[in-house]
């Protein structure tokens, strides 16, 4: 997670001696360490008032800013600010960032690479420039990037974190596996600790072991494949913790012997392990990654069937919308309901959240059949998704329980996709069904439409042509 670089006030211990424009920008930036954004960007912007031309409460408003999501407003601070002091690298870095936030990679490049010129000893410019030189594909020179900032500052755990990231995305498992280690010292993720010993990797000779939870409901999807492996090394009981909606889909896995719900104590077990750090303990490459799908149980044992849409010969699940953070993977509806004018084809959705009150808003109820009433969890999902022909997705949970299940799916990703998904890659090996479109460029959704459609219409000509008696 690249950092930004804030100014912070050089006062006096008297506050009340210095002008009245510095007090309030050493309150505003109190309250921004505190992590109180609002009061921090109304103290900057009193601050602002008092003194328009203070190139360091710009520079702080630009960063509060971007905190709050506001990242066109933040550029926009930053670029005041450096118009009154052009040679501030960390305000040029600031802004390489908030740039990176919506997209504009080259200028982001421009801003990080001109902080660096400026600064060259400081590593989190240096680190800055090569997240967003990854993001552009220059992988060499963002490693390079990488490197010299870990060498220049010892336990620098974001830049490891995100170096490791860099191996998984250009297919090196092994070493990304064993640097995914790295993300246990960043301050969102502290390690969690059981009374029990931490599995070793030996032989488990019939001993209980506990795989606990982390990350989100994707991860735990994809990592699920791993829980047979644990069976093989000799557990004599495998509990499995994850979140509620979980809990009856995770239970299919084989190799699984009891669920446990993340709130709840867990039960006594000889050892205990993250089920995020199993690709490390055995050694994951690219060519010995588990494959094979469906790896969730049958999904008939959840007795959920698809509602019934007269005339319908194809059944396509989609989805189009997830978390706005840390990336909007978000395509608009618009561009599914394009496809939707084919007759004999049923699009079910499966969004989750307030974005499924899209379909209400475009008018496209009697094109799209909304599934969100009738799914309780992942497992209903997972049900339904097994009796389509098709999901068409966002990167997002479903794609990854599709993928789990099964089903033939198209995953639609944006342009700095996440490293699961490597790079100019139409397929993933952790999905065999799957296959990928990816944006050209940031935000680009229009230019991956121009694939989808006319792919999808001729899948749609090719099935409906094998179906005919």
């Amino acid at each position: 997670m690249n950092g930004d670089i804030n100014t912070q006030p050089a006062v006096q211990t008297d506050l009340s001696a210095q002008p009245a424009h510095i007090q309030m920008f050493a309150r505003a930036a109190d309250d921004h360490k505190k992590g109180h954004m609002d009061a921090a960007v109304a103290g900057y912007a009193e601050t602002l008032r008092l003194k328009p031309d203070f190139a360091d409460a710009l520079n702080n408003m630009g960063v509060a800013l971007r905190a709050q999501g506001k990242f066109e407003a933040a550029v926009a601070c930053y670029k005041r600010s450096l118009a009154l002091r052009p040679n501030n690298p960390g305000a040029w870095s600031n802004m390489g960032n908030a740039l990176r936030e919506v997209g504009r990679l080259e200028e982001a490049c421009v801003a990080h690479r001109k902080a660096v010129e400026l600064k060259g000893d400081a590593p989190e410019g240096i680190y800055n420039l090569g997240l967003v030189l990854r993001d552009l594909g220059k992988i060499r020179e963002a490693m390079d990037c990488f490197n010299r900032a870990i060498a220049m500052r010892d336990n620098y755990f974001d830049c490891l974190w995100d170096r490791a990231l860099t191996w998984l995305l250009i297919g090196d498992y092994k070493r990304g596996f064993d640097h995914y280690e790295w993300r246990w010292k960043l301050d969102r993720s502290p390690p969690r600790k059981f009374d029990m010993p931490v599995w070793d990797g030996k032989d488990l000779g019939g001993k209980s072991i506990l795989l606990h939870a982390e990350q989100g409901y994707g991860d735990m999807i994809e990592w699920a494949r791993f829980i047979p492996l644990v069976k093989q090394r000799g557990a004599g009981r495998v509990i499995v913790e994850c979140q509620t909606g979980l809990l009856r889909l995770l239970a299919t896995v084989e190799g699984v012997d009891e669920m446990l719900v993340k709130a709840q104590k867990p039960p006594k077990c000889d050892v205990y392990y993250p089920l995020l750090s199993l690709p490390k303990m055995f050694g994951v490459t690219m060519e010995t990654l588990p494959s094979t799908v469906p790896y969730l149980g049958p999904p008939e044992i959840h007795g959920k069937k698809l509602p019934a849409v007269n005339g319908a010969k194809l059944k396509v699940g989609i989805v189009w919308a997830g978390k706005t953070t840390p990336k909007d993977r978000s395509c608009g509806l618009e561009h599914f309901i394009e496809i939707m004018d084919i007759p004999g084809v049923a699009f079910y959705s499966f969004q989750k959240g307030g974005r499924k009150d899209d379909i209400v808003r475009l008018g496209a109820e009697t094109l799209i059949t909304d599934l969100d009433p009738l799914i309780e969890d992942f497992a209903d999902s997972a049900a339904f998704m097994s009796q389509l022909d098709l999901v068409i997705t966002i990167d997002s949970a479903p794609a990854h329980l599709a993928g789990a299940v099964g089903a033939k799916t198209w995953c639609l990703l944006i342009h700095n996709a996440d490293w699961r998904w490597l790079l100019d890659r139409d397929d993933c090996p952790w999905y065999p069904t799957m296959r990928v479109f990816r944006q050209p460029r940031p935000g680009d959704w229009t230019a991956v439409w121009k694939q989808v459609t006319p792919a999808f219409r001729e899948w749609v000509a090719t099935e409906m042509a094998r179906r005919q008696p």
